[in-house]
């Protein structure tokens, strides 16, 4: 199992006590182990087979144990007891948006709602807003909520299905009986979200397909006309269809999509016919190839016409990551590991965005901490600059909090110590369109904003992001030489790349960002650059792949343009 999911269930776990009204200090304690394993870099699997569970910080005899069991059996007792001791649809419940463990308790015991299906229904019948503390508005939230969530169960992040499908692909491609497997549909085309996955087969004579896709790792497999149909182990559908090697190129292309797509390049230019090669189907229409990333933009299949599609950003070219946490505010790495971290991936800058002072959740800097931190980046530095090539710094920079009025925490005289400020906004997110638009376009104002950090808040799946007038943004961006964050953690990657080509065309540079809260995390810019591929950026328009010369000069530039 990895952290990720043995944090999973020790969240649960915390959950579920307190649902069951327990021990209030035994799920603080699955709470803070949780999150510990969480922001862990080595593997919990590792440190169990060595015996060195219990010296990890906040794990004692009692939860190694159960991590013990854990791992051996996939579960433990103490959860499953909790979990049998409860209806089957309550922890469903505790999914809804707004829905914390004691107000879901409150809604089973005196209301006696035990699945989804009962929260939607009382809500509707007016039963929830006579609870004291709860009234009409949380009530109307829990309506509009549980069918967000039924909408959010259907669906997968991007990375989480790619890297589930990821091992069945290239089982499929070790077996003998497959000449060729391949990607298709909206995982080929890298939408942010996905409700499938979609794999193309040629098989050998003979092949039986329902023992390869069995063998391969999907489970519930059933036949179909075009091929068959499965789950991955979490349970998102996977769409199998064969083809013959002489239609392989043709079947590819159209199953890869979208639909607008096919039906536009075929009203222009005919069907395509049968062809071997995907690449044959765009150069019979004398037409350069549209990467599947792009093929939900309309817009790019004209430039395919005119010679015009752009040379799109590849992870090696970026030069440095920028936007990361260390142990000064919510990291689980200090500063020095997460920048040595960064130059063992071969990049050549690393700038570091703790939090803001008025972040207390994160444990945002005090004045005093800034100029700590500032001293040891200055350490750190003079340490680098001394083990010569290939050159590597370490950039002072600060995750500033863009505060209700849109100002950004920090007196000025502080925010003119930092080399580069990311201003986001991390409250307040019930806004409307218009009061969202004046906060963000103020913070993009001011003299000492650098980048725009993920700029509608937005949580994939989880989250819908707070109203944004994007144009008016991109605008102000443009006119105060601001760059905007494609955040690159799979749960964000905000801005979303529909906005991406409006911003470049207006001269704004995409910085794409890991938001990097541990050494691992780092690894995120893959889904980052996946995003900025989708929207058509170039190298040229992203902040952080110029080189570090290029980097810090750009930086003095905008800093002589604000001291002015």
């Amino acid at each position: 199992m990895t952290n990720k999911a043995i944090a999973s269930v020790f969240k649960e776990t915390a959950d579920l006590i307190e649902l069951t009204g327990g021990n209030a200090f035994r799920a603080r304690a699955f709470s803070r182990a949780a999150r510990t394993i969480e922001r862990m870099e080595d593997a919990i699997a590792d440190l169990h087979a060595s015996d060195e569970l219990t010296a990890v910080d906040g794990i004692g005899d009692g939860l190694a144990a159960q991590i013990d069991e854990l791992l051996t059996t996939g579960s433990f007792t103490d959860h499953e007891e909790l979990q049998a001791a409860l209806p089957p649809g309550l922890p469903d419940v505790m999914q809804v948006k707004g829905l914390g463990a004691k107000k879901v308790r409150r809604l089973w015991q005196e209301l006696d709602i035990t699945s989804l299906d009962e929260l939607e229904q009382a809500a509707r019948a007016g039963a929830i807003a006579s609870l004291s503390g709860f009234g009409k508005k949380t009530q109307q939230n829990i309506i509009e909520n549980v069918q967000q969530l039924r909408a959010y169960q259907q669906r997968r992040r991007y990375a989480d299905a790619h890297t589930q499908a990821a091992p069945v692909l290239a089982a499929l491609r070790e077996a003998d009986a497959v000449a060729r497997a391949e990607l298709s549909g909206p995982v080929r085309r890298q939408m942010s979200t996905v409700d499938r996955v979609d794999l193309l087969l040629q098989l050998t004579p003979g092949a039986n397909l329902a023992d390869l896709l069995s063998t391969a790792g999907l489970e519930d497999v059933a036949p179909t006309d075009a091929g068959a149909t499965g789950t991955l182990p979490d349970g998102l559908p996977v769409h199998v269809t064969t083809t013959s090697p002489e239609r392989f190129g043709t079947a590819w292309w159209a199953q890869t999509g979208p639909d607008a797509h096919i039906a536009a390049f075929t009203e222009a230019h005919g069907a395509p016919g049968d062809q071997s090669d995907e690449e044959a189907v765009y150069s019979m229409a004398g037409l350069a190839p549209v990467p599947p990333e792009l093929r939900d933009d309309a817009y790019w299949l004209e430039a395919a016409a005119d010679g015009a599609l752009p040379t799109l950003i590849t992870l090696e070219d970026l030069r440095g990551t920028l936007h990361n946490h260390s142990t000064y505010s919510d990291g689980a790495h200090t500063l020095q590991e997460m920048a040595e971290a960064a130059r063992s991936r071969g990049y050549q800058y690393f700038g570091i965005c703790d939090h803001s002072r008025s972040l207390n959740v994160a444990n945002g800097l005090s004045i005093d901490e800034v100029k700590r931190q500032q001293e040891e980046i200055r350490q750190l530095n003079a340490t680098f600059a001394q083990a010569g090539d290939p050159p590597f710094r370490i950039f002072s920079g600060m995750e500033s909090d863009i505060l209700k009025d849109g100002s950004l925490d920090y007196p000025e005289e502080v925010l003119a110590s930092f080399d580069f400020v990311v201003a986001s906004v991390h409250s307040g997110f019930n806004m409307t369109e218009a009061e969202a638009t004046e906060r963000v376009v103020t913070a993009v104002a001011n003299p000492y904003t650098t980048i725009l950090g993920h700029p509608t808040g937005r949580l994939l799946l989880r989250r819908e992001g707070y109203p944004l007038n994007h144009e008016r943004v991109i605008e102000a961006c443009a006119a105060h030489g601001v760059a905007l964050e494609l955040n690159a953690n799979p749960y964000r990657l905000d801005v979303d790349w529909r906005w991406i080509r409006q911003a470049t065309e207006a001269g704004v540079l995409i910085s794409i960002n890991p938001d990097a809260h541990s050494t691992q995390q780092l690894d995120v810019m893959r889904w980052g650059v996946a995003a900025a591929r989708k929207g058509g950026l170039t190298a040229a328009q992203c902040l952080n792949a110029k080189s570090l010369e290029n980097f810090a000069a750009w930086l003095d530039a905008r800093s002589s343009v604000a001291s002015a």
